[in-house]
């Protein structure tokens, strides 16, 4: 993951970008590297890929054994693909379409993480570049708190063991202890544990000389250094539990002040927060804010929330189009395109590929010649388009495609997507349209961004709460892919679309509508523009589709001996509108690398005898519950607003890396007619009754 040779300065010095006040040096954890002997090698941990997207992404702090660091914005990722030789892309037309009507019409590439390969005994020197953040430590011998200055400060940074990155620490090197008597020794210094952030994006650390020394602005005085403005006074931080939880004090022991952290807690203590100073830790650059700060721990929960983009890669038509082709042809190398310099020259071109388990043999001529050069030229056509795609709109093309197995066949031969049609079994036809089994499919990831304080979603999806990747809008953003398997299953629209108009004249829906609108209105930022909660529900359909795909997740892990969090749901639910057609179906599939990844176990379960034996079992515990009945007769009345009806974690939820929307819009009921007074009370009967009787 992160390789830095050692923390970068904290200071910023004046002359950045004209839009920010200060900016320093963008950090360079590689240069010099070939030059000199390092006294501390660069890696300090290591990350899976797609966590540089969900959980330790640029802006985030990531906990380390012993320090805490940041991973850096994409202007110091260009120095580590320098250092690579070049950056390695994904490229899916459709992804790169969403990233520029998310982000600007600017955006060109979708860029691997860069990382290095090594031998096992060999020590990886580039990554993803990142800094220690907080920089403010404190000592665990003496309990000194103080910042991080680099050589000559009191702290010291090792990191001396290239094979055990996890042993890189902070020193307070011949620490004597809390009364200053014991004899020398080498503690460990851990990062202090609060900081201060704001609506803005803006994350920085907490002013504890200030705050101790009780100063109004950005200037404070300590009597014992009378005339020096800003002195650099010795501080320590005492930490002790009480009757009423933990007391943390901050303690100037050049004039004695002290002051407690809890003076910052509660409506008083919003008051006393210092002034954010638009700090962007990951740029290294401070602008011009006026939002109100609020006082945050290191790893909390709200401080970096990620904004991704995802999609599977489909063809889209039953030929394979140009940009189908071209997407294919981005991982040849570009010295191998280059070769074909006439159209006369496709045929030769296409045997080599063949070789390379690239499949374009039923692929006209001209179609690949014109790959060829949308290739060359970086992309395709821009639409022009500056408004976000909805997350309908990125998978409607993936529902025309998987809803028509047959007529993909020949892609079959093709790595990145292969799906065929299986035979529905009797029992299921009257609810069951379509089984197909995707023997290979791909999913690819873009990282857009990342908010402070509230989720994208609890703001409305404003994309002007997004904190910046770059210093100037980015030209490309990080991106992942990640191959599996997975079975598709689409219910008859005949079956669910009177069975949904009925459901919307119910007691039940009613009932799930009011909930709905207290939820987003208790729980959307207060600094968010005004939501329509209605059109953010979800239609009854949806509620259907989704209950069935957890109960099915869940029986597989029994089944096919997946654990269930390795398996994701992609929901496919919305009624018809003038330009797309209605959806009712999902897609359960599994992409983690290891064991659990593409091995056919899972395709396995759409053979005709394996999946309706596993709806059969799926239905067969979904009647009943081990909360029944407080679970079966579950409404939101009065003031609840809790998102789910009939469902809990004994009979319906999954983790939330399976879940493909936080354990929300779920309803047994929706399936299956659970009480004998079910239809009279709440106005529903279950979807799938039919195959239970």
């Amino acid at each position: 993951m992160s390789q830095v040779s050692g923390p970068a300065p904290d200071g910023a010095e004046p002359g950045g970008d004209p839009s920010y006040l200060a900016a320093a040096d963008i950090l360079d954890p590689f240069e010099r590297m070939d030059q000199i002997k390092l006294k501390n090698f660069g890696r300090v941990g290591s990350v899976r890929p797609t966590a540089l997207l969900y959980t330790a992404g640029i802006g985030a702090s990531v906990d380390l054994p012993h320090i805490a660091v940041m991973p850096q914005g994409l202007d110091a990722w260009e120095r580590a693909y320098a250092q690579m030789g070049g950056p390695l892309q994904v490229f899916e037309p459709r992804l790169i379409e969403a990233v520029k009507a998310q982000l600007g019409r600017q955006v060109r590439e979708l860029r691997r993480p860069p990382r290095q390969e090594v031998g096992p005994r060999e020590v990886p020197k580039l990554g993803v570049p990142a800094a220690a953040f907080p920089r403010w430590l404190r000592c665990t011998g003496c309990d000194l708190l103080a910042p991080f200055e680099g050589e000559g400060g009191p702290f010291t940074f090792f990191n001396t063991i290239g094979m055990r990155p996890d042993q890189a620490r902070f020193v307070h090197k011949q620490c004597r202890g809390r009364n200053n008597k014991g004899k020398p020794r080498d503690s460990v210094a851990v990062p202090a544990r609060y900081l201060v952030a704001c609506l803005n994006g803006h994350l920085d650390e907490f002013p504890y000389t200030a705050f101790v020394h009780r100063a109004h602005g950005g200037t404070w005085t300590c009597e014992k250094t009378s005339g020096v403005t800003n002195p650099a006074t010795k501080l320590r931080m005492l930490e002790w539990r009480s009757n009423i939880g933990p007391e943390v004090r901050i303690t100037c022991v050049t004039c004695g002040l002290t002051r407690s952290m809890r003076e910052l807690t509660g409506t008083a203590g919003a008051e006393r927060m210092p002034h954010c100073r638009g700090r962007h830790p990951h740029l290294g650059t401070f602008e011009a804010c006026d939002a109100e700060t609020k006082l945050m721990l290191l790893g909390a929960a709200n401080q970096w929330f990620p904004a991704t983009i995802s999609l599977l890669v489909v063809p889209e038509s039953k030929e394979l189009n140009v940009a189908d082709v071209a997407a294919r042809l981005q991982g040849v190398s570009a010295e191998l395109r280059a070769m074909v310099v006439s159209e006369a020259a496709v045929p030769m071109f296409k045997m080599l590929m063949l070789k390379d388990s690239l499949d374009l043999t039923d692929v006209p001529d001209p179609t690949v010649w014109e790959a060829l050069a949308l290739v060359a030229a970086g992309g395709e056509v821009d639409s022009g388009r500056t408004t976000p795609y909805s997350p309908i709109e990125l998978r409607a093309p993936e529902w025309r495609t998987l809803i028509r197995p047959a007529d993909f066949a020949r892609h079959a031969r093709e790595s990145d997507f292969r799906i065929r049609d299986v035979r529905v079994p009797p029992g299921l036809t009257p609810v069951i349209g379509t089984v197909a089994a995707v023997d290979r499919l791909k999913k690819v990831n873009a990282f857009v961004g990342f908010t402070r304080v509230d989720a994208f979603e609890r703001i409305g999806d404003a994309r002007e709460r997004l904190a910046p990747l770059a210093r100037q809008k980015p030209t490309w953003v990080p991106a992942t892919e990640d191959h599996g398997e997975g079975v598709f299953v689409r219910l008859r629209e005949d079956v669910i679309g009177p069975w949904e108009d009925a459901v919307r004249d119910s007691k039940l829906w009613d009932a799930h509508k009011e909930a709905h609108r207290r939820n987003v209105q208790r729980r959307t930022s207060t600094s968010a523009a005004p939501i329509d909660a209605d059109a953010r529900l979800e239609p009854p359909r949806y509620w259907a589709v989704h209950t069935l795909a957890h109960l099915i997740i869940r029986q597989m892990a029994l089944d096919a001996g997946y654990g269930s969090a390795s398996l994701a749901e992609r929901i496919y639910a919305w009624r018809g509108a003038d330009d797309r057609e209605p959806a009712a179906g999902f897609l359960i599939s599994t992409t983690s690398p290891d064991s659990d990844g593409t091995l056919g176990g899972l395709v396995e379960q759409s053979a005709p005898d394996a999946v309706e034996r596993l709806v059969a079992r799926s239905i067969a515990r979904a009647s009943r519950c081990s909360s029944d009945p407080v679970c079966s007769h579950r409404v939101p009345r009065g003031q609840e607003d809790f998102l789910h009806g009939a469902a809990c974690h004994f009979c319906t939820f999954l983790s939330e890396t399976s879940c493909d929307n936080a354990n929300r819009f779920l309803d047994r009921r929706f399936l299956l007619t659970l009480y004998s007074n079910q239809a009279t009370d709440l106005g529903v009967t279950g979807l799938l009754d039919g195959l239970t009787t």
